[in-house]
């Protein structure tokens, strides 16, 4: 506690350490500091708490420690305009503020800080997750922990072993198929074959399993069989039927050599001679042909038709855009270079029409070209000017036109409306009279005005009691700055008083020095220093017995003094009791007073 601030009594004791824990509960841990005042603990944190719950005030809070009285008047004004705006329940005036950070107002001080530390952790509730997370965010964009760092580690090892696997096990084609003269027969034949055959460029195979229904077509099949020249296969399996079909496929497919060109005229032997016949027996079969569909291709094939249907617009959005920008580059070309050439053409003339000119020039006519050469110059102002000239006067032609038009309007106006000059005349009167109602208005307004401001200027009750504090306040800053001021000169005066005794002093020993030498060998002259030296040292004793004097009487002054302040402080001490006596009394008066209200 500062050696300016006054002593508290039990119960604002109470409440002031009560607001100490309760801001230490809040988070504003410079409470904990013993050299800050009062006034910085508890306004200081009411200060923190305002700006910590995030409310738009627009006012400026600027606390700083140690302030002086301006500064702590306007601190006090400008909490309470924070707190009214953030619609605080609680009542608090700005001379309670200071009068709690010298005496008696942390009472009710105590509910005002305890809603603000509830705004500040309901407001620190909503904004924690937000702020921890944009925390971390910021963390880790230059930092991170161990083990992130080891995820990230196996993530850049993955990422290189499944760059590894993908380019290991890419696909190449091994064979190709031969597209030629029988391509329309290609286009029509069975789906599963063309299925299996395009894989089989890739070197990928799949087995196909047939639903029941396919097993319709197996007639069909057999037929095409014998067809095509083959012959039924007894005791063979679904699955070797499928292997010695795809080694087939595969002996007439082409394969890729090591400069990846491919030998034709091999597929063209798979496919029968008698493809009519094949292809009227496949239109005849529409059933089969629908299941196949379904089963090996219609899903792919819609699927391949969407992404190529988006693939074409937008490239052909592109496309647009890339025509409409060609377009404007190429017309803005044309234009660029249409006035090129208007230009070069023009600075051509002129350029051959100089060479002209100094092809002409000679010695003998050198003034007269220059005369020429001025009158031209002279020419083309003048061309100028009378353009300007004539834009003025077509400008203040049009302007003349309109004011012409607009008189015209004017008189028609007036001729067509006689009656609404008197209607105007009578509006003018009506007019007048407001002017000459509303200046009585005014002098009767500013009458009240006066009256107002001397009224404000008569302070309440409220304001006298805080400008008492101020001046008590005043008073005691004014007593303590008189007393260190006297403590200045008084350290000054002995201060002086010692550089003075020391300096006589030097200058007797000097003194003494000196002349011993000279008399040390004369007797008259040794009882000549002998005899200044018993008066010297009989005024030192004389000097130090005044100087004893005056402190014997400083020192009983202090003691008065002393004696004085603990009766004070005594009064002071009885003055509390008997404040807080009479308190506890006039709550006993208004108890018994409401007890016999209820009574009666």
């Amino acid at each position: 506690m500062s050696s300016r601030e006054r002593p508290l009594d039990e119960e604002q004791e109470s409440k002031y350490q009560e607001l100490i824990d309760l801001l230490l509960v809040g988070g504003y841990f410079r409470a904990r500091i013993a050299g800050l005042s009062r006034f910085d603990k508890i306004v200081g944190g009411m200060a923190w708490c305002i700006t910590s719950s995030n409310e738009d005030l627009d006012v400026d809070l600027f606390f700083e420690e140690e302030a002086n009285l301006k500064q702590r008047i306007k601190l006090g004004e400008d909490i309470i305009k924070a707190l009214n705006r953030m619609k605080c329940p609680f009542r608090l005036e700005s001379h309670q503020i200071q009068g709690g950070a010298n005496s008696s107002d942390f009472v009710k001080i105590f509910p005002v800080v305890q809603w603000l530390v509830k705004r500040v952790i309901e407001t620190r509730e909503e904004t924690g997750d937000l702020m921890r997370q944009f925390s971390e965010s910021q963390f880790g964009k230059n930092f991170a922990l161990p083990e992130e760092a080891d995820i990230q580690d196996h993530k850049e090892e993955a990422g290189r072993f499944l760059s590894g696997v993908t380019d290991r096990y890419r696909h190449n084609r091994k064979f190709k198929n031969k597209q030629g003269k029988r391509r329309a027969y290609l286009n029509s034949r069975n789906r599963e074959e063309s299925i299996q055959m395009a894989l089989l460029e890739f070197g990928d195979f799949y087995k196909v399993s047939k639903p029941k229904a396919a097993q319709k077509s197996n007639a069909i099949a057999a037929t095409l069989e014998q067809q095509m020249g083959g012959k039924k296969k007894e005791g063979m399996s679904a699955e070797e039927e499928e292997e010695s079909r795809n080694e087939a496929l595969k002996q007439q497919m082409t394969q890729f050599d090591s400069s990846g060109r491919v030998n034709t005229n091999i597929l063209g032997d798979l496919l029968p001679d008698n493809i009519e016949e094949l292809e009227n027996m496949y239109q005849n079969t529409d059933e089969y042909s629908e299941e196949s569909q379904r089963l090996f291709g219609a899903k792919l094939h819609q699927q391949n038709v969407h992404k190529l249907q988006r693939d074409i617009a937008a490239q052909q959005e592109e496309g647009q855009r890339l025509r409409q920008h060609v377009d404007e580059t190429t017309r803005k070309f044309e234009e660029t270079q249409a006035e090129y050439s208007q230009k070069h053409e023009y600075n051509q003339r002129i350029t051959s029409e100089i060479e002209k000119l100094d092809a002409l020039e000679t010695p003998e006519n050198t003034k007269q070209l220059q005369m020429l050469k001025g009158l031209v110059a002279l020419n083309e102002n003048l061309k100028v000017q009378g353009e300007q000239f004539k834009a003025n006067c077509k400008r203040q032609r049009d302007e003349v036109m309109q004011k012409i038009a607009d008189l015209r309007e004017q008189l028609s106006e007036e001729r067509k409306n006689s009656e609404e000059a008197e209607i105007e005349a009578v509006f003018n009167q009506d007019v007048e009279r407001l002017q000459q109602l509303r200046s009585l208005l005014a002098k009767k307004t500013r009458a009240v005005v006066m009256i107002e401001r001397k009224v404000d200027e008569v302070p309440s009750r409220i304001e006298l009691g805080q400008y008492q504090r101020m001046f008590v306040e005043l008073y005691d800053q004014i007593a303590l700055k008189l007393v260190e001021t006297r403590q200045y000169y008084n350290t000054y005066n002995t201060c002086d008083d010692t550089k003075t005794y020391l300096s006589k002093e030097v200058s007797i020993l000097n003194s003494v020095h000196d002349n011993y030498k000279t008399v040390q060998n004369n007797r008259n002259g040794k009882e000549q220093l002998l005899t200044q030296l018993t008066g010297i040292t009989t005024s030192v004793a004389t000097t130090l017995g005044k100087s004893e004097q005056k402190l014997n009487a400083e020192r009983e002054n202090r003691s008065k003094i002393g004696d004085a302040y603990a009766a004070v402080l005594e009064q002071e001490r009885l003055y509390y009791k008997a404040v807080k006596e009479f308190q506890t009394e006039c709550k006993k008066n208004e108890e018994l007073l409401s007890k016999l209200q209820d009574g009666a």
